[in-house]
C-alpha cells in the first residue's frame, strides 16, 4: 500500500513539472500587446496525434513526438493565428519535421527558420515550431515572424 502511495506521489509530481514547462510555451496576453490567446490543446498520445494531424500522422508519426501544443492566438481587427508546438525526444527528430519546410525563404529564428507567404517553420533545440495565417493576416508575414521569435525566446 505504500508502495502505491509512493508511485502516485512522484506520477503526480511528473504530470506537474511536465505541466508547468509546456504552460511556459503558451502565449500570454502581455507576450505580444494586442494578442491573447483564444484557444489551445495539448496533445500527448498517439491517439490524440493522429486524431489531430488525420492524413498527415504519417508524416510526423516517425519523428518520435512527445506532445503538440496547439494555440490560438487572435489581434486586433480579428487577426488571427495558429502556433503548433511539436515536441520531439530529440533535436534530430525536430530537425527532420523541419527539413519538409527548410526549401522557403530561410529567416534567422531558432536553429533553423523559414517563411513562406502564411506560415513561419522553425525548429530550436526537441521542439519542431509552425506558425500560419488563420484570418486577416495574408501577406503580413512580420507577425507570424515576430510570433516564432517569441516562442523561441520561450524554448
Amino acid at each position: 500500500m505504500k508502495t502505491k502511495h509512493l508511485l502516485l506521489i512522484v506520477l503526480t509530481l511528473l504530470l506537474v513539472i511536465s505541466c508547468a514547462s509546456t504552460r511556459r510555451l503558451l502565449i500570454k496576453k502581455d507576450d505580444y500587446l494586442g494578442w491573447k490567446m483564444t484557444d489551445f490543446k495539448m496533445l500527448t498520445g498517439s491517439k490524440d496525434f493522429s486524431n489531430y494531424l488525420k492524413e498527415n500522422y504519417h508524416l510526423y508519426s516517425g519523428y518520435r513526438l512527445k506532445m503538440i501544443l496547439v494555440q490560438e492566438i487572435e489581434g486586433p481587427n480579428f487577426m488571427k493565428m495558429k502556433v503548433e508546438i511539436f515536441e520531439t525526444k530529440d533535436r534530430t527528430d525536430a530537425n527532420g519535421l523541419y527539413k519538409r519546410y527548410q526549401s522557403f525563404s530561410q529567416i534567422r529564428v531558432g536553429d533553423g527558420g523559414s517563411e513562406s507567404p502564411g506560415l513561419v517553420c522553425f525548429y530550436k533545440d526537441d521542439y519542431f515550431v509552425k506558425i500560419s495565417a488563420v484570418r486577416n493576416l495574408q501577406d503580413k508575414n512580420n507577425y507570424l515572424i515576430n510570433m516564432a521569435q517569441l516562442v523561441a525566446a520561450k524554448i
